[in-house]
């Protein structure tokens, strides 16, 4: 019953921080991932859910004093595909 609670409160919190926006939240607010420990010998479930656990917002996330927002899209693209978009929008594109 405990892990369920865990659960539901995790699902919570990503629902709440789903359409905050940059400026509806305070810089203290945002976590430096820097700062965040994960054992990498877990699974990947067991570590996105101790991701979700040690961050105040998913969305959002410090990358040393770098805010990054973390977004989704309904789109079936794979995280690859998108990578290669960004790059080739910034660098070859011109």
């Amino acid at each position: 019953m405990h892990r369920v609670n865990n659960i539901s409160k995790l699902e919570s919190k990503i629902r709440h921080y789903k359409d905050i926006e940059i400026n509806d939240i305070s810089n203290e607010q945002i976590t430096n991932i820097n700062k965040i420990k994960i054992d990498k010998r877990k699974s990947s479930v067991v570590r996105i859910l101790d991701f979700l656990r040690y961050v105040e917002n998913p969305y959002m996330i410090k990358v040393n004093e770098t805010i990054v927002k973390i977004q989704f899209s309904n789109k079936q693209i794979k995280a690859e595909e998108c990578i290669n978009q960004l790059f080739y929008n910034l660098y070859l594109k011109h």
